[in-house]
């Protein structure tokens, strides 16, 4: 039974690696604050009652509070999807690299 789970990454690409996860965390982010469809997305979300039920689970019991609930789910999902996006594309890189 084999466990090779392939090169050991070097410092260089964990360090391209996080940059490229903040840069699309950013982005995400953004397209948050400049796109009308993705904002709509999101308030629509924040209105269902199982965010409803999250809201009473955590004792947001006031706007602000509940606004900031929001900011911090969605900056949450925004940086687990970066990392999603850049593991994709590190695999897709690392097939397409000729191995020595």
């Amino acid at each position: 039974m084999s466990t090779h789970a392939g090169p050991t990454p070097s410092v260089a690409r964990t360090i391209y690696k996080t940059l490229a996860v903040l840069a699309l965390t950013a982005l995400f982010l953004l397209s948050l604050r400049f796109s009308a469809t993705v904002a709509g997305l999101v308030d629509h979300i924040a209105g269902t009652g199982m965010w409803l039920a999250v809201y009473r689970l955590a004792g947001a019991n006031d706007a602000t509070t509940q606004e900031q609930m929001i900011v911090m789910a969605a900056a949450l999902v925004c940086c687990l999807l970066a990392i999603a996006v850049v593991e994709v594309a590190d695999r897709l890189f690392s097939r397409l690299r000729p191995q020595s």
